[in-house]
């Protein structure tokens, strides 16, 4: 009798268009061979949340070098049967652009210096590749290019133009400075739906307090909710 349960369920699964839900509750956070904006913990700890969620469609701002994007663009391809969108925003290589107090990562700052001599060898001298440049992580992300859009430029003027309703999550790690995340936050908690699930990343990171003191204020009016998961991510919901 379960042999024959088995059968039935995989016929429903290949009829109905759905994969086994194993690949997805033992999808595991990699950090591939670049450099990853969140260690391996709080990237599992990330993908968990995404999980539980289950979204389709998916924004993030501060792609950094995609890795957090190749991992959620894996997952949701699993749990959507290839059926999903991810749109990413980021300053890429033009990051000297952002405003003069926001929260650089060390890593640009010292022209892409890793800890890895081979990394630095390989990235640095033989391939001469920016690993945040649009051009890198477009060719990291290749393999969904169907599927995602990565949009070069600032938040500050790309949110206002995006359709905010369309997402089922919302991961905020970008720039990191009050003005910044109160501006995000304004647009996203104002236009996203109900159902929406939004993250703020570094909520606890003393060198960014800018970003606790936005997601506080946000609350000020007492629609949403706010979890924080792992002393470091802020997740907001609506009331």
């Amino acid at each position: 009798m379960r042999v024959e349960q088995q059968n039935i369920l995989k016929l429903l699964q290949r009829v109905l268009g759905l994969r086994p839900l194993s690949l997805q509750s033992n999808f595991k956070y990699k950090e591939y061979w670049r450099k990853a904006g969140l260690k391996k913990h709080f990237g599992q700890i990330l993908i968990d949340i995404v999980k539980d969620q289950n979204p389709q469609n998916f924004l993030e701002i501060g792609v950094f070098t995609g890795v957090t994007a190749r991992n959620i663009c894996e997952l949701l391809s699993l749990s959507n049967n290839g059926k999903f969108y991810y749109l990413g925003i980021d300053l890429f290589e033009d990051f000297e652009d952002a405003i003069s107090n926001e929260v650089v990562p060390e890593f640009l700052i010292k022209k892409q210096n890793f800890s890895n001599p081979l990394k630095s060898l390989f990235y640095n001298f033989l391939l001469k590749e920016k690993l945040n440049s649009l051009k890198s992580v477009s060719s990291f992300l290749k393999k969904f290019q169907d599927n995602i859009d990565l949009k070069k430029g600032n938040s500050l003027n790309i949110l206002p133009q995006i359709d905010i309703k369309k997402f089922d999550m919302i991961f905020v790690d970008g720039g990191h400075s009050y003005e910044t995340v109160k501006f995000e936050l304004e647009i996203i908690l104002k236009k996203m739906k109900d159902s929406c699930l939004v993250i703020c990343d570094d909520y606890s990171l003393a060198e960014a307090s800018g970003v606790k003191k936005a997601v506080d204020e946000s609350l000020r009016d007492n629609s949403y909710n706010l979890k924080i998961v792992a002393n470091r991510f802020a997740c907001l919901t609506k009331k």
